[in-house]
């Protein structure tokens, strides 16, 4: 769930954004072919692809930049990827034999930007080609590095041997079916996240047949086994199989509309299993766990609004009303039995602490008090912001402990290793720690000869190239 709500986020651009000015030119700064700042590659696939690009050069004088972007905001990829082609200048200047790989991952969009001198080998069919045959199946898996490397190879193929392009032009004029294509998107990329999430609940012992299954105050929601791979797993595979040995025109768009339906169903149904937990609650005069039932599932089914806009982004704003609605429910006093009544912002601010008062400043805590005029009784709840920068106090437990700077006490080197301080705070009782934590060193790239760029033997900056925007991107 937490890789779900990752992509969501980068898909509703909340993510740090990048302008073409900021993206570090890692050439410059390192020496390394690949600018990597918001860690999508981890760091032995950087060193791999340094390597290949590396002799790649060194056998052809050809010079790629790969730059793997969370967001660029509303930036249009074509645009920023000739923006930052041509601010670096990669290829060298005299045939300009330049090309930049970008990555943008809030867009799921990978984008190939040729300069002018490699545009005759890779024209932007086999771009496209390259891309959507060995990169976009990695990518819809999260494999970023798998899929970076294996569009690398290929690339490496035609630049060494122009032959491999005459292959893959080859293959784009095949006829593959659109069955063929549906049945192969589904294989690669659906079967392996619902194969995952099978494992994953069972290993957490997340399905209500589980030996160990782990304690929850929602078992309404858990499914058996046998149930859980008839839902996701059998009954769509004999949705498939039945169009596929069907003689229907155009069965793949009826399959995919067929499987669409049917994946709606399984979202009423859950929404089936959720209204049970509330009417138990309910029941049971529990308001606060119907609440933060509602807000668990809160980005659950924003994502599935955006999967299935029909009709669930609708049902979204039901769902936060609904959370509205049994927050202020009626509800009665503990004691008496006499109906309770909600203060306003203004009168529970007489019934709060010190501490709490300055949590729900801060946002990291939001009280709700109720009254009963019978008996005077108070009751109290409580609502974490789950989102706030703040935590927990470790002397005086209010939220209200926060990072308050974070600064270099010594800077690495090339020798030596450095030192940073964090200063932690609390902004109630002003407790503070410190923590320190070391910096890398720097690591200095050499290269020599004919790999350097732009025939320097610095390998200090791109070799000065143009491009005039040829390429091709693809999305997944």
């Amino acid at each position: 769930m937490r890789t779900l709500l990752l992509l969501l986020l980068a898909s509703s651009g909340l993510l740090a954004q990048t302008t073409v000015e900021s993206v570090p030119n890692q050439k410059v700064i390192t020496g390394s072919y690949v600018s990597n700042p918001d860690k999508i590659l981890d760091q032995q696939t950087v060193a791999e692809i340094d390597t290949a690009l590396a002799l790649l050069e060194k056998k052809t004088t050809v010079q790629v930049a790969v730059v793997a972007l969370a967001s660029i905001g509303d930036a249009d990829i074509v645009e920023f990827g000739q923006k930052l082609f041509t601010l670096w200048g990669i290829g060298r200047k005299e045939n300009d034999n330049g090309l930049l790989l970008l990555l943008v991952r809030d867009q799921r969009t990978i984008r190939f930007h040729t300069g002018y001198g490699v545009e005759g080998v890779l024209p932007d069919f086999v771009c496209k080609r390259i891309q959507m045959k060995y990169m976009v199946p990695e990518f819809k898996n999260g494999n970023y590095g798998a899929g970076i490397l294996a569009g690398i190879r290929q690339i490496e193929l035609i630049i060494t041997n122009p032959q491999h392009a005459e292959e893959l032009k080859a293959e784009e004029k095949k006829d593959v079916s659109d069955w063929t294509g549906f049945v192969f998107i589904l294989c690669i990329v659906f079967a392996p996240i619902v194969i995952t999430a099978f494992i994953v609940k069972a290993t957490k012992g997340q399905f209500a047949d589980s030996k160990d299954a782990s304690e929850t105050s929602h078992p309404e929601m858990r499914l058996t086994r046998l149930g859980w791979l008839a839902e996701f797993i059998v009954i769509p595979v004999l949705i498939i199989v039945a169009f596929a040995t069907s003689s229907i025109e155009n069965a793949t768009g009826f399959c995919f509309l067929t499987l669409y339906a049917y994946f709606m169903l399984t979202l009423l149904h859950r929404l089936w299993r959720g209204q049970k937990v509330i009417k138990r609650f309910l029941k049971q005069e529990d308001h606060y766990e119907i609440v933060e039932f509602i807000r668990r599932q809160q980005w659950y089914w924003f994502l599935m609004g955006l999967l299935f806009p029909f009709p669930f982004f609708l049902y979204f704003f039901y769902h936060l009303s609904r959370k509205h609605t049994y927050r202020n429910y009626p509800r009665k006093c503990k004691q008496c039995q006499n109906p309770l009544h909600k203060l306003g912002d203004l009168a529970e601010d007489d019934y709060l602490s010190k501490g709490q008062l300055l949590e729900e400043s801060l946002r990291s805590v939001d009280y709700d008090v109720w009254k009963c005029d019978a008996c005077q009784n108070i009751e109290m709840w409580f609502y974490l912001n789950r989102s706030s920068r703040y935590e927990p106090c470790p002397r005086c437990k209010t939220i209200a402990f926060h990072l308050e700077s974070d600064r270099t006490l010594e800077s690495a080197t090339y020798s030596s290793s450095g030192k940073g301080e964090k200063l932690y705070s609390c902004k109630f009782c002003n407790h503070k720690k410190k923590s320190t934590y070391t910096i890398a060193r720097l690591v200095q790239h050499t290269t020599s000869g004919s790999s350097s760029f732009g025939g320097s033997s610095s390998g200090g900056s791109w070799g000065g190239g143009r491009s005039g925007g040829g390429g091709a991107s693809s999305s997944w």
